[in-house]
């Protein structure tokens, strides 16, 4: 009888046992399918555009954003482009797609910064900008984003002010100076014209009537006082 129990016993624990492995593998792969889905976004029938430097790349068809690691590539007819920092802009729309975590910056909050993730999409709707990503739909208001490198986008009419020269951009433009090359590209998204200025030492600044930066410095001027803008975006809270 004893021996019976302690046969019983055995089995229900292997049994026990067993479930538990089944569950542990079926959690492990629901775990990485669910990181899957949200390294990987497709674009079905879709025409986007890419500048790289100063020079624009179209691709159209079913495309397919991919992130491994801290790098991200674009699918398309089974060749693979590595994305950088440079925005991904809808041919068909006005909207963008950012390609790596970028911050948000609220001017007329202090210039407090909060980071976007990947693949977060600014979008236009009538005459608003919002930025959309799994739940998230935030709507932006005389604010500007930040890759925390040399990309700025800007959802304002602003003027680009450097070397004695102005240039004027619209909403959806992007700024991209490289300190270290002394290059600068201003993107016109109006226009669709990027334009590419050599030997640029002096201060580049962007200013409208909501808030003034300092491309070279990576800062905010508030009230006359330049604020370093947050580069390490694991400090920064996620927007919500």
């Amino acid at each position: 009888m004893k021996k019976k129990i302690k046969k019983k016993n055995v089995l229900v624990s292997i049994g026990i046992v067993i479930i538990l492995f089944i569950t542990a593998i079926i959690v492990i792969i629901n775990v990485f399918f669910a990181k899957k889905d949200l390294n990987t976004k497709k674009l079905v029938d879709e025409s986007v555009y890419i500048y790289y430097s100063d020079e624009k790349f179209d691709y159209t068809g079913n495309l397919t954003l991919n992130r491994e690691g801290n790098i991200t590539s674009l699918l398309l007819d089974k060749q693979q482009t590595k994305l950088y920092n440079e925005p991904i802009y809808y041919a068909k729309k006005e909207g963008l797609i950012l390609p790596v975590h970028y911050s948000v910056c609220f001017p007329q909050s202090s210039g407090r910064q909060n980071k976007v993730s990947y693949y977060t999409e600014l979008i236009k709707t009538h005459d608003d900008y919002f930025l959309v990503h799994d739940g998230l739909n935030y709507k932006l208001n005389h604010d500007f984003l930040f890759d925390g490198k040399d990309y700025y986008i800007f959802v304002d009419d602003a003027d680009v002010q450097f070397s004695n020269q102005h240039v004027s951009i619209t909403p959806f433009s992007f700024v991209n100076y490289v300190y270290d090359s002394h290059e600068l590209y201003i993107y016109n998204y109006q226009d669709d014209k990027l334009s590419h200025y050599d030997n640029v030492t002096d201060d580049v600044i962007v200013t409208n009537d909501y808030y003034k930066v300092n491309l070279s410095a990576d800062s905010i001027i508030i009230n006359g006082k330049d604020k370093l803008l947050m580069k390490n975006f694991d400090y920064l809270k996620k927007l919500k």
